[in-house]
């Protein structure tokens, strides 16, 4: 039987498995239209950094909003060992590096997922830039060498 702690890994991992399901069979049915569930997964994460870290997004820049929720991604989740931004005019690149996730990434762009709208970096930083009146298209680029998620807001 599986301790305590291993169960709460086990949970994750059971968790993670079927978002990255999900992922693939709504993109197998809706593919480019799936996009569109980005803000909305986004929302729902957005909601809770704000409950449970007190986030607040108003009257932000667009580059200081990312940084913020590149720090607590880094710092407060783990997900990367550190996210780098880059801003130029109306494009923002997001470099999560040592990212989770870049597996089962890579699995679902070879097995045709060309939009990995539901990368949680990418649906957050839509969501919390159109909270702030902004209009952006993002996507998401592996670099599988170096084991970075490449997330770019193209500011409209």
């Amino acid at each position: 039987m599986a301790t305590d702690q291993e169960k709460i890994l086990h949970r994750a991992r059971l968790w993670g498995l079927v978002a990255i399901g999900m992922t693939q069979g709504i993109w197998d049915m809706v593919e480019e239209s799936a996009t569109s569930l980005s803000p909305s997964i986004g929302e729902t994460i957005l909601g809770e950094l704000e409950r449970q870290l007190g986030l607040e997004i108003a009257g932000e820049k667009p580059e200081d909003l990312l940084v913020e929720l590149g720090r607590i991604f880094v710092d407060e989740y783990g997900y990367a060992s550190e996210a780098k931004v880059e801003h130029t005019d109306k494009i923002i690149r997001v470099c999560m590096v040592n990212a989770l996730g870049m597996p089962e990434w890579a699995n679902l762009q070879d097995h045709g997922v060309e939009k990995l709208f539901s990368q949680p970096y990418l649906c957050t930083g839509l969501a919390a830039l159109a909270r702030s009146g902004i209009k952006a298209r993002g996507k998401v680029e592996l670099d599988k060498a170096a084991k970075i998620q490449i997330v770019t807001f193209e500011l409209l």
